[in-house]
């Protein structure tokens, strides 16, 4: 029976050799420490290094030879450890990968880069990054068995990062993989003498994981700058690297395995986002730690549903973000033009026509040093748009039809005095306060009062109460005047509905006829409790069914049609 072939690609510095020796600490696996060097060595005769003819004799150059009686050759254990090195694949066949599991292992160019002065010269070629990639796109082409694992999380949690390996290869993990003998071994390359002298003294991850990084000479920041890219769009794919390496090393790996949160939509998985004047894919979505947004939630931001090819009331909301970051005395504000550009644009790379919800933001923009002060933004703003398969009523919105539970919150709505609502922030404390107030609860949304005690909305909508056949809704002066509530009052006045807009008691609130909720991303989403009072029947009124439905034939014919593409 042919074993199982795990070829690891590795870069340089990343564990490797830590790696080839938990392996080989394995009761059913053999191990081979780069089979393809002196093929390298003998393609580079550039490249001094002191043990070359010693290696000459110890293995062969032909590439072909070694692929044949090593890689693919005969062993006799179930389980063959093939350590390789990515530079080392240049002008392969790579054919025989297709017959092996192939395990990528990456590291940080910051870790790696600081100790090739030591033993190597510093270049883009030493990194290997610039042949994992390519073999990586292979193995993902041609649907080759593979998987990325990042020796920072290695080293973080080695025992749970093993663990998610050899469940991904289809081996048992054993215990034995956590140590090793100290000293050299039988199976190391003749070039360990030059290179894994401190590994030797070592006999397990523990050694290794307290190590402080080295420090990355300034002639040397501008290669780690250079390869990044390379190296980041690896380790996105990589075991574990969507966790915080705070969890790692607390040993949530080990404990829990490598299951993430599923998304509520899973086509979001690959959107591509907008951030700044480009579209970049969600992984590599982000701003600066230098960005406004970051620094000091100084941002604002817009939210827009789509239907059937047109975007709902683009118009106000456009102007709502201009205004507020005016308010907030934002310099080099984005054209109303620039931003539908960027929206169409955003829209047209997914192919997003209907059932979108999408979140605009503009940050005051990156900022020269750490600091509150806007004297320091001279960037100019950035835009971002992040698109999401969104269906008004789905895993990440409300129930529109049973309705929602609410409570009141214990904190009230910034009045304007303070913070006024009607500039759109980002700063949303104010309201994540009492939204996990209603988390704790069980219910969907915490009411805020004003600081008199009337309803000002909710953490997240604004809010409607229907008694004796009259709509009524509370004044804007503490809470932001949404879209859709004004779309809303503006059907209570087409279909002749007595409208009152007023301050409301939250006692008006508990003893109403209906009550429902407003806001772009759920529409219109009745409530049938709140704090514990049951609302009318306890089901959907009448009243917020008919809004609701001339609401749907508006969002049919209404809005901004998005140009064909």
């Amino acid at each position: 029976m042919a074993p199982i072939r795990i070829n690891l690609i590795a870069t340089p510095r990343s564990m490797s050799t830590p790696l080839m020796y938990s392996f080989a600490s394995r009761t059913d696996c053999k191990v081979v420490d780069e089979p393809l060097y002196a093929y390298h060595l003998a393609r580079h005769p550039e490249l001094q290094r002191p043990y070359r003819e010693e290696l000459f004799k110890s293995q062969s150059t032909n590439a072909a030879d070694v692929i044949r009686d090593i890689i693919l050759g005969p062993c006799d254990k179930p389980v063959l450890f093939l350590k390789q090195i990515a530079k080392q694949f240049e002008q392969l066949d790579t054919s025989f990968m297709a017959e092996c599991f192939n395990l990528f292992l990456v590291r940080s160019p910051v870790d790696m880069v600081a100790k090739f002065d030591k033993n190597a010269p510093a270049s883009v070629e030493e990194t290997g990054l610039t042949n994992m990639l390519p073999l990586l796109h292979l193995c993902q082409q041609k649907e080759y068995k593979h998987a990325v694992l990042d020796a920072d999380l290695l080293q973080s949690d080695p025992e749970g990062m093993l663990k998610s390996v050899c469940l991904e290869i289809g081996i048992e993990f054993q215990a034995e993989m956590m140590s090793w003998p100290a000293g050299p071994k039988p199976y190391d390359g003749v070039w360990a003498y030059y290179w894994y002298t401190s590994l030797h003294k070592s006999t397990g991850f523990e050694a290794l994981s307290s190590k402080l990084p080295s420090v990355v000479p300034a002639k040397l920041r501008g290669l780690v700058s250079l390869v990044f890219p390379m190296y980041q769009a690896i380790r996105t794919l990589a075991l574990g690297a969507k966790l915080p390496l705070h969890s790692v090393q607390a040993g949530h790996i080990s404990d829990h395995g490598l299951s993430l949160p599923a998304l509520p939509d899973k086509r979001n998985a690959d959107v591509l986002v907008w951030v700044g004047s480009q579209l970049v894919p969600r992984e590599y979505a982000a701003v600066s730690v230098f960005d406004s947004a970051v620094q000091g939630g100084d941002a604002v931001w817009e939210g827009l549903r789509v239907y059937d090819g047109r975007i709902f009331n683009l118009e106000p909301h456009l102007q709502r973000l201009q205004d507020s970051a005016k308010a907030m005395a934002f310099a080099d504000i984005p054209s109303i033009d620039f931003i539908k550009n960027a929206v169409f644009r955003t829209l047209a790379a997914n192919g997003m026509r209907d059932g979108v919800h999408m979140r605009l933001t503009l940050s005051r923009g990156e900022k020269t040093t750490s600091s509150m002060n806007p004297s320091f933004n001279v960037y100019g703003s950035k835009l971002l748009i992040v698109p999401e398969w969104k269906p008004v009523e789905g895993a990440a919105t409300y129930d529109n039809s049973k309705g929602v539970t609410l409570i009141t919150a214990s904190n009230r709505r910034n009045p304007p005095q303070c913070v006024d609502s009607k500039i759109h922030h980002t700063n949303l404390i104010n309201n994540i306060l009492p939204k996990i107030q209603a988390n704790l609860a069980g219910a969907a949304d915490a009411i805020m009062l004003d600081t008199e005690g009337f309803v000002s909305e909710t953490n997240a909508t604004n809010l409607f109460i229907v008694k004796h056949g009259v709509l009524l809704t509370p004044h804007a002066d503490f809470c932001l005047p949404g879209t859709t509530r004004r779309t809303v009052m503006d059907i209570a006045v087409a279909l002749e509905i007595p409208l009152v807009e007023r301050r409301i008691s939250l006692s008006e609130f508990h003893s109403a006829d209906e009550c429902f909720t407003t806001g772009t991303m759920g529409e219109l989403t009745p409530v049938v409790c709140i704090d514990g009072r049951t609302i009318g029947d306890g089901v959907r009124g009448s009243v917020t069914e008919r809004i609701q439905s001339e609401y749907k034939e508006r969002t049919k014919t209404g809005g901004t049609p998005i140009p064909e593409f």
